[in-house]
């Protein structure tokens, strides 16, 4: 489970690891964004939310986890990005994963500063067609402006203007201090998510593979 602040890096370091284990991620980020795209009642709702800035309402988040994963859950697991970020949210999961006769997860807290946070995030840009994520500091396209995939403009989302930023970080800040809290006695590993992208997949890639030591054991 990945926990951190927007623009902490949360999405790269999950499909990574992702990739090294061969373990699906599941983006509550991506999948609320997804049924923001569609003209119903919960997606023009969903759209509103995320257009201000706020965090969508925990209730309909954890529906929307729960379905996924009891249709969904592979045996070997699960990588979350973005899941919880309330501690209603934790509560939920550890509610769902003793249903499913799963462990508690291995919480991975990516610690990055305000101030380069502000910064990734209002250089991010994303295809208008396909949706290809780009970053005008970290990862550019090649061809400018234009999507290196399918060629669309590159756009700024309504969420990363730096107004609505400052505005989602202070909220992420009010709700993860409670959920540090409530897993700091279970797997909980704090990581400077500062460093190197590769320096910080090394450490995550150790830390879960200490993990699955001890349940295999």
């Amino acid at each position: 489970m990945f926990l951190g602040a927007p623009g902490s890096g949360k999405g790269t370091q999950s499909s990574w690891l992702s990739g090294e284990l061969g373990i699906p991620t599941l983006s509550t980020g991506e999948m609320l964004r997804a049924e923001a795209q569609r003209d119903t009642p919960q997606g023009i709702r969903i759209r509103k939310i995320l257009a201000g800035g706020s965090l969508v309402d925990d209730s309909l988040v954890c529906k929307a986890v729960e379905s996924h994963l009891k249709n969904e859950l592979p045996s070997r697991g699960i990588i979350l990005d973005g899941f919880p970020r309330t501690l209603k949210q934790a509560e939920c999961l550890d509610q769902m994963l003793t249903r499913m006769g799963m462990p508690g997860p291995v919480v991975l807290h990516l610690d990055v500063s305000r101030e380069l946070l502000v910064s990734r995030l209002t250089a991010r840009r994303q295809c208008a067609d396909c949706g290809s994520i780009y970053n005008l500091l970290s990862r550019p396209s090649s061809l400018g402006m234009q999507c290196e995939k399918e060629g669309g403009a590159l756009v700024q989302r309504d969420d990363d203007t730096e107004a609505v930023i400052r505005r989602r970080l202070i909220a992420f800040d009010l709700a993860c201090a409670p959920l540090v809290e409530f897993y700091s006695k279970a797997d909980y590993h704090l990581i400077d998510g500062e460093r190197d992208t590769a320096e910080v997949s090394a450490e995550l890639l150790a830390i879960v593979g200490r993990a699955a030591v001890r349940v295999a054991a």
